[in-house]
């Protein structure tokens, strides 16, 4: 099988790790892939050179109206956005020509750069729905987002949802689109084969931003040291200093005086170690597609404290009904959360982590999520040449 991915990022984040997973799965198992990445820079394209898979850069943007409301950027911003994105389409439909795939496959919902052109040239699409865009990433769709909701549902795309939840929101078709989860890790990584003496920190993966919840997993720390003065907080993300919201976090450090306890670690190497030695994990983000992060640290036994909702309910609610008990500790807002920060440095965690750990090795490997994107494909092929009939 030959298949084009189209990736709008190059950021190791949670959508291009996953992109990167199923690229090289594929590759083992003999598929040809091709990727079209934004941009050379980035590790993205680098790591995907690593596993042989070549890539082709073509500059486009996420299909999203300008975040930034001053009239003298707003129009510019858009017009810019709407201007790449219709090159980037023209560009796609050549390379679409030249390596003839059986599938192209669009990594993300909110990029639709491939989509009406596969449509015309009878090319199967899968569209991989990894975000609550509305509501999750706060995003408004150009034009609308019913507009993309229409265009998710023409004959002849296929989506992949990553959660039941992002499935749900949309009201995505039962029998054509499919819920699949992320591959977390492969059945050869190396993670701790037990569990770690725990340190005297939480930790918060992620970069800061509102949907990632950074700012309330900072309130209510400063609450939290001081019941718990010993413990320290590890903020390991991406930062700019110069961002409005950034600047709200580092203000609120300073106001509370919490200079020496709260750490602003920015991107790290080795967040595994640090969820491995960590008292626990704060997941805050409102709506998370997935949360790599919560199943990583599930893997390296460390105690997650999640908001209880979207992607990190499914997730904690996979757990419970697997194991019949609880995975995690569940919170809907800032009183909860610390009431789960107090319960999870007050109580034994070993066999909650024992169980997490579990779920998590049996539910997200990479060679499962491989093996359900390979047979949805084949039934995409199928129900194509069906229609065409």
């Amino acid at each position: 099988m030959r298949v084009l991915y189209i990736s709008n990022a190059n950021a190791m984040a949670g959508a291009s790790l996953a992109l990167l997973h199923i690229v090289r799965e594929m590759r083992k198992r003999g598929h040809e892939t091709l990727v079209v990445t934004p941009t050379d820079k980035g590790p993205l394209p680098a790591k995907l050179n690593e596993v042989g898979c070549p890539c082709i850069q073509i500059n486009m943007r996420g299909n999203f109206y300008p975040t930034n409301p001053n009239p003298i950027f707003y129009l510019p911003r858009l017009f810019l956005m709407l201007f790449l994105n219709f090159r980037a389409s023209i560009k796609i439909k050549k390379i679409i020509r030249d390596y003839q795939p059986d599938i192209v496959h669009t990594n993300v919902g909110p990029v639709n750069v491939a989509v009406d052109t596969c449509l015309r040239m009878q090319i199967p699409h899968v569209w991989h729905q990894r975000e609550y865009i509305d509501i999750g990433l706060g995003y408004h769709i150009f034009p609308t987002h019913q507009s993309f909701l229409r265009q998710s549902h023409r004959k002849g795309n296929y989506n992949i949802c990553i959660t039941r939840g992002v499935f749900e929101h949309s009201d995505f078709r039962e029998g054509i689109d499919r819920v699949i989860y992320d591959g977390v890790f492969t059945k050869a990584s190396s993670f701790p084969a037990h569990i770690k003496e725990k340190q005297k920190y939480i930790l918060f993966v992620g970069r800061i931003h509102p949907s990632k919840g950074t700012l309330d997993v900072i309130r209510v720390f400063c609450r939290f040291s001081r019941k718990y003065p010993q413990y320290k907080l590890l903020i390991a993300g991406s930062f700019n200093r110069q961002n409005k919201y950034v600047a709200e976090c580092f203000k609120m450090v300073d106001d509370n005086n919490m200079q020496q306890k709260i750490s602003f670690l920015g991107e790290r190497t080795d967040v595994y170690e640090l969820m491995a030695k960590a008292a626990m994990l704060v997941v805050s983000s409102p709506f998370e597609g997935f949360g790599f992060i919560t199943a990583e640290a599930m893997l390296n036994y460390c105690p997650v404290v999640g908001r209880n909702t979207a992607g990190t309910k499914e997730q904690f609610d996979h757990g419970l009904k697997s194991t019949g008990k609880e995975i995690g500790f569940r919170f809907l807002n800032d009183e909860e959360m610390f009431d789960a920060m107090c319960k999870a440095v007050e109580t034994d965690c070993t066999d909650m982590c024992i169980r997490a750990h579990d779920v998590v090795v049996s539910s997200y490997t990479v060679e499962h999520n491989v093996d359900q994107i390979e047979n949805y494909y084949r039934f995409v092929q199928k129900d194509c040449y069906k229609k065409r009939l």
